[in-house]
């Protein structure tokens, strides 16, 4: 069903800033936006930007009420999820106890077909399903870094148990791996149809508020040093010098957060 991760949504105090840290940051495009009425993912209203580099893409949201807004730049707000058939997904959907968040699909500027799910049925968190036209709007693709997909939203959880039954149950994923985590938790990778999750249990639970919280984003890159240099050269700075592996064979390296508007992200590179 989930064909692939089309973008990462962030919402964001200051849409030019962010705009502009993508620009410089990783060479992106801006591929649309504009305005955007009272509705589900803003209910103040506000306006939006899409940035696209390599084959990624990044939907940046600044409400008109940013009094609920955290002090970062950017904070991970959703992640869009491409289906071919958003009509047939929808009654798929339903039929394993997911609800929406409107009766029906809107069209985004880009000429996107999507659905926000209701997040009481997605564990609190925001996603939604896109529907891409037959004639794809290519304005920025292939441009800056060279990121060749997002190859997962990365979750922290209450219970790491709980949240991949969750995945297996609800969405037939598969449990692929983890362990230890560099954090000092534990995690999981969990497939399910072409789409990967990250699952994060932090050693201390108790201060979280809920379930599941947006953790970060992993852009799989073919050769993580000559993006690092690229990057680099426009200010962004890593949290080492050299990628660490995970429990899935994946090399990671992640962007300092202090030079990334406070957003965890990482470059992955995907195992042989």
């Amino acid at each position: 069903m989930f064909e692939r991760i089309q973008h990462i949504g962030y919402v964001t105090p200051d849409l030019d800033a962010a705009i502009a840290w993508f620009e410089k940051s990783f060479g992106a495009t801006k591929a649309g936006g504009g305005p955007l009425g009272k509705g589900y993912a803003l209910p103040s209203g506000g306006r939006n930007a899409y940035v696209r580099f390599g084959n990624a893409e990044a939907e940046l949201l600044e409400p008109e009420d940013k009094s609920s807004i955290p002090g970062d730049i950017l904070t991970m707000h959703h992640v869009g999820y491409v289906v071919a058939d958003i009509d047939k997904s929808i009654d798929e959907l339903t039929a394993k106890g997911f609800k929406f968040a409107a009766d029906k699909p809107n069209t985004n500027v880009l000429g996107h077909r999507l659905l926000y799910f209701d997040s009481t049925t997605t564990n609190g968190v925001k996603m939604h399903i896109t529907q891409l036209p037959d004639q794809m709007d290519t304005t920025g693709i292939g441009s800056g870094i060279d990121v060749e997909r997002i190859i997962h939203a990365g979750y922290r959880v209450k219970n790491l148990e709980q949240a991949i039954k969750w995945y297996i149950d609800k969405f037939d994923g598969f449990h692929l791996g983890g362990g230890p985590s560099r954090t000092g938790g534990r995690n999981a990778f969990v497939n399910f149809y072409d789409v990967q999750v990250e699952l994060i249990e932090p050693p201390d639970t108790d201060s979280m508020s809920n379930d599941h919280t947006m953790d970060h984003v992993g852009y799989v890159v073919g050769d993580i040093p000559t993006c690092m240099g690229e990057c680099q050269s426009h200010g962004v700075k890593f949290v080492s010098e050299t990628p660490n592996t995970n429990g899935v064979g994946q090399q990671v390296m992640y962007l300092d957060t202090a030079t990334s508007l406070g957003s965890r992200m990482h470059l992955t590179r995907l195992p042989d």
